[in-house]
């Protein structure tokens, strides 16, 4: 799955950390706004896997494919002044939606928005469960991006992973892709694992390469709190992932992907020219967005928000809102579980966090215009901090990281991010 932390696993935001801006306009000057469709459903979870996802729960399906219908039309009033530009389906894994379910989304999707014709539709997937035939039938259904979670063409690591493929059936699955004419592919690929040697994240690379897929995700191994892999990390069972061959596999995939062709764009992603993931953008651009489905964060009309995770709780209370604005006109979204309006200086923090996650960095004088205030004001002290380190520097007016302000980029955002309130 393509992670925002390629958003292309489910998009989420931290308490300190979240999209917020202004909309990018079509040529018609209409705002455009992204949709993220959240399927929470799994085969079986993934040991470092944090992500709202569930398996065992596939008797909710019947119940939530339907609800999720419904929150699609309670917001579609909302969005009508808005131009969709891209819609994505994560989760869990999407690609277990059957093809009638698909059928009822993408039918929901396009009677109640205003979709772009060149719309970006991608569909996150694992290689365990795709078959040329249900590929053929989502390419018939219009989503034109496949994002698939490869992880690793080593099956000792896959195993480590706990993940149900194998390096063949990911090579079975990227030729049925093509076959049903994906021509739009990201791969997902972690590197730093436990016990992992520098050659053979390279050999996993190598053979990706070989697939030409149009963009590649490659995300260093975090082992997150409350995942299996933590436990047994915590345990003692597993040593820690040693971060010097994170950072030595990090700076090969660089300039191994430089030379195969692909552009680096953001921290952690890679694509052909013109093949940078849209929606992702979206939210490093802090753009707005409306998440449907069990645990999906929104950014809209200035603020975030998020829905319930569970997915009985959100069926219940997305049925719930229908049958309480039937009988009144107007009721709260009952499956919303919180929210919030940032501040000025959240927003500024976030603008510059997000911003300097991508290759091109933030553009001091479009910050300045926004906010009121430069960058070089608001963060004096971090700029001038880590320009000094070496991890910071501005090019062509633009504040951006350096080579080595990737590999330590937390470095960088912790002393962006602003003090938590008093309590």
């Amino acid at each position: 799955m393509e992670r925002v932390r390629d958003g292309c696993y489910a998009p989420r935001m931290t308490s300190s950390i979240s999209p917020v801006g202004q909309p990018a306009r079509t040529a018609d000057s209409k705002p455009t706004l992204a949709l993220y469709l959240h399927i929470p459903f799994c085969s079986s979870k993934c040991g470092y896997c944090d992500f709202n996802s569930y398996e065992g729960l596939e008797h909710l399906v019947p119940e939530y494919t339907p609800a999720l219908v419904r929150e699609l039309e309670l917001w579609a009033p909302a969005a009508r002044p808005f131009h969709v530009d891209t819609v994505f389906f994560g989760g869990g894994t999407p690609s277990l939606t059957s093809l009638d379910d698909m059928r009822a989304i993408t039918a929901a999707v396009h009677d109640q928005y205003d979709i772009a014709p060149d719309a970006e539709w991608t569909l996150e997937a694992n290689p365990t469960e795709l078959t040329r035939e249900h590929l053929e039938g989502l390419r018939g259904l219009g989503i034109n991006r496949l994002s698939m979670g490869v992880q690793s063409m080593r099956q000792d690591e896959l195993e480590l992973l706990e993940r149900e493929h194998t390096p063949e059936r990911v090579v079975q699955a990227v030729e049925d892709a093509r076959a049903a004419g994906f021509d739009n592919m990201n791969l997902d690929l972690i590197f730093g694992l436990i016990g992992q040697r520098t050659e053979q994240w390279q050999e996993s690379l190598e053979r990706v390469i070989e697939f030409r897929p149009e963009h590649l995700s490659c995300y260093a191994l975090t082992v997150e709190p409350g995942t299996a892999l933590y436990y047994r990390v915590q345990k003692g069972q597993l040593p820690d992932p040693d971060p010097d061959v994170a950072a030595e596999e990090y700076e090969w995939t660089r300039e191994r992907l430089a030379h195969a062709g692909y552009e680096q764009y953001e921290i952690s992603n890679w694509a052909q020219p013109g093949r940078a993931c849209r929606h992702n953008l979206v939210y490093w651009r802090a753009e707005p967005y409306l998440g449907f489905g069990a645990g999906a964060h929104s950014f809209f009309v200035g603020q975030r928000f998020a829905n319930l995770d569970a997915p009985n709780r959100y069926t219940d209370a997305v049925n719930a809102t229908v049958e309480a604005r039937a009988a009144s006109g107007s009721a709260a979204m009952q499956q919303i579980a919180g929210g919030e309006t940032p501040d000025d200086v959240t927003q500024q923090a976030d603008a510059m966090i997000l911003g300097l996650r991508l290759m091109e960095g933030v553009a001091l004088d479009e910050f300045a215009t926004r906010f009121g205030v430069r960058a070089e004001t608001a963060f004096a002290a971090a700029i001038a901090k880590h320009t000094r380190f070496g991890l910071l520097e501005v090019v062509s007016g633009r504040l951006r990281l350096t080579s080595r302000g990737l590999l330590l980029s937390n470095e960088v955002f912790v002393d962006i991010l602003p003090d938590p309130p008093e309590e």
